[in-house]
């Protein structure tokens, strides 16, 4: 007997959870900054630029890079100080093995400054490390059997979820932005946000169309705080992943690595240069449904074949979908004596705090923060802050979803519009989220095979009258009885495919073999 081997590649989506840690260090205000009187706002991003796994754990190192706007000791004039945390986090997390694959994402949940003195302050972060694992598993499988007398063999054609690869790349966009700075003393504040316009996947590469959208907010010459007009710098980024294709489906995270800039000021001509110095960091996973038939059982009426069989878990992508949707909310300003004169920075950010599946929807529970600086028609301070937490549920309809399906989900910030009227602010905010619905089915394997020799048919009856129960397939009949299911489905005058109900009577007859 013969065996042919063949390898099925298994992948297994993990999700990761939450992983949540707080970060803070103290920071000395630079000499020529003016002493802090007043925390305005503080704000940041996370870069992850390492992620190590080994056995049992995680290593993520990177940096939270925070700005904190604040109000000078003289209370008229609004300056800025900024700075890095260092992040070096080891995660500890069972059935983590080295070799695995990542798709991992931060965001901050809550950020915060405190006025040590003057010219100290302590800035804080609390962090959440979210995403993916995925586990790759390489199995050795019989697809075929050879010299073997009289072999029956039943294939069938399985459907499931293969990871071609996942890669990431970085690339550095650098871009001079002109000012006019007439009345802009200095810029306090960018808030950089890297978004995704487009994707699609090319001949061994992922083609990503991206744009990194600064929101400048300056100071002038007289104190005041005014926000210029926003920017979206656009970028193309290529990803090369081997052996993906037009047709096969693309999950992509986008982060900011990097983000310098330098106000140059230019008296002469009374116009200022803001260059822009950002690393984008992408990554992708590019997944594409495999169809193959494979051998799950076989026999011989003649010699005793012993098969070991494993069942192995296969991932069926039952949905891979982005979907838009606008959360609208009504802000008050709770301050009766503060009149708002003008809104002069918008800064949402949003989390997914719970995920369920109800019948065939996909339901998300969430948060979107969001923290808006606007300037008083009169007031004690020079610009106030109004922080509000807006609670959004989105479903969406999914064929073929079951309680045991497990459904993967991503959310991000695409559009925010704001209207002031009176001391209200209504605020939409156009969320993009990403879906990815699996289903997983075991399959039966075989992985090995022995010949045990001939069978003794000499005992056996010459004709058997079988009654057939629930479930029963003609295959799994001449396989117990040493038949073939053309030699059943001839004598019996049946199809093949026909199914079998329970209760209807077979004749199973004895081949005689005779020997000259």
């Amino acid at each position: 007997m013969e065996l042919i081997k063949d390898v099925i590649k298994v992948d297994n989506r993990i999700d990761f959870g939450k992983f949540q840690t707080f970060i803070e260090t103290e920071a000395v205000v630079p000499d020529k900054k003016s002493d802090v009187y007043d925390i305005v706002k503080t704000e940041g991003y996370i870069a992850l630029k390492k992620i190590e796994i080994t056995e049992g754990k995680i290593l993520c190192r990177g940096s939270f890079n925070y700005n904190v706007i604040y109000i000078t000791d003289d209370k008229n004039t609004v300056s800025n100080v900024n700075g890095k945390i260092d992040i070096n986090e080891v995660i500890e997390k069972e059935n983590i093995v080295q070799d695995m694959e990542y798709m991992l994402f931060p965001e901050i949940e809550h950020m915060d400054c405190t006025i040590l003195n003057e010219r100290k302050i302590r800035v804080g972060a609390l962090m959440n490390i979210r995403g993916s694992l995925f586990d790759k598993q390489r199995l050795d499988i019989v697809k075929d059997v050879s010299q073997v007398e009289g072999i029956q063999k039943h294939r069938k054609e399985i459907c499931f979820q293969d990871i071609v690869g996942i890669e990431k790349s970085e690339s550095v966009i650098r871009d001079t932005i002109t000012i006019n700075t007439e009345e802009v003393q200095s810029i306090i504040s960018l808030n950089p946000y890297a978004k995704i316009k487009e994707s699609r996947v090319a001949d061994n590469k992922v083609i990503i169309g991206g744009v990194l959208e600064i929101n400048p907010l300056a100071c002038t010459y007289d104190g005041d705080l005014v926000e210029l007009d926003k920017v979206g710098i656009e970028f193309t980024q290529f990803i090369e992943v081997p052996g993906v294709c037009d047709g096969m489906t693309e999950e992509t995270l986008l982060s900011i690595a990097d983000f310098n800039y330098v106000f140059k000021q230019n008296n002469d001509n009374n116009t200022g240069l803001l260059e822009i110095d950002s690393t984008i960091c992408c990554k992708v996973k590019v997944t594409d449904e495999i169809t193959r038939e494979v051998l799950q059982d076989a026999y011989s009426p003649q010699k005793i074949i012993k098969f070991d069989h494993k069942l192995i878990g296969l991932n069926k992508a039952l949905s891979s979908t982005t979907e838009s949707f606008v959360v609208r909310e009504s802000i008050r300003n709770d301050n009766d004596d503060i009149q708002i004169k003008d809104i002069v920075s918008v800064c949402p950010s949003i989390s997914i705090e719970n995920a369920y599946i109800e019948e065939d929807k996909s339901v998300i529970q969430g948060i979107i923060k969001i923290d808006i600086l606007y300037i008083p028609v009169e007031g004690l301070r020079l610009v106030y802050k109004l922080s509000e937490e807006i609670p959004f549920e989105h479903d969406i309809t999914i064929d073929n979803l079951t309680e045991t399906s497990t459904v993967f989900n991503t959310a991000c910030i695409e559009k925010v519009e704001v209207d002031l009227n009176r001391d209200q602010i209504d605020v939409n905010i156009k969320v993009k989220r990403f879906t990815e619905a699996i289903d997983k089915k075991s399959e039966s394997f075989i992985i090995k095979g022995e010949d045990q020799g001939e069978y003794d048919l000499t005992k056996a009856p010459s004709i058997i009258v079988y009654i057939c129960k629930e479930g029963e397939s003609l295959w799994n009949i001449a396989k117990k009885y040493n038949t073939t299911e053309d030699e059943v489905a001839e004598l019996n005058e049946i199809k093949i495919d026909e199914p079998l109900k329970p209760g209807k009577c077979l004749i199973l007859e004895k081949k005689v073999v005779l020997v000259d």
